[in-house]
């Protein structure tokens, strides 16, 4: 009786911290999809509808406007304070969508250090 009381808490303490593994999961996106299917001439409305609103835009004088789409794809275990450092840089999924004159010009996907 004893063996088995010892068999449930160790059952217990590990499905309580694989549960909590599996909560730190952020879910899966990713920008080059999202990338993939503006093309040029389409217009912000379009662009908006498909990929959703900017994390950030950029405007100049002569009539650019620059949209920018960011995605932290850093793996969690690089985000541990302390150690996470030791496991490699962290990364940063990015999408620029170039418009002139309302329209999409330029898409350039990159995957950068954060």
């Amino acid at each position: 009786m004893e063996i088995l009381k010892k068999f449930f808490f160790l059952f217990v303490v590990i499905g309580t911290f694989s549960f909590c593994l599996t909560s730190c999961a952020n879910k899966q996106y990713h920008l080059a999809v999202d990338a993939s299917i503006i093309s040029k001439g389409q217009t912000k409305t379009h662009v908006m509808d498909l990929v959703g609103k900017p994390d950030y835009i950029t405007k100049t004088e002569k009539g650019v406007e620059q949209w920018y789409y960011y995605n932290d794809i850093t793996p969690f275990y690089k985000k541990i304070p302390l150690i996470g450092g030791l496991f490699g840089k962290r990364e940063l999924e990015v999408i620029q969508v170039t418009f002139y004159m309302d329209k999409v010009s330029k898409v350039v996907y990159y995957v950068t250090e954060k």
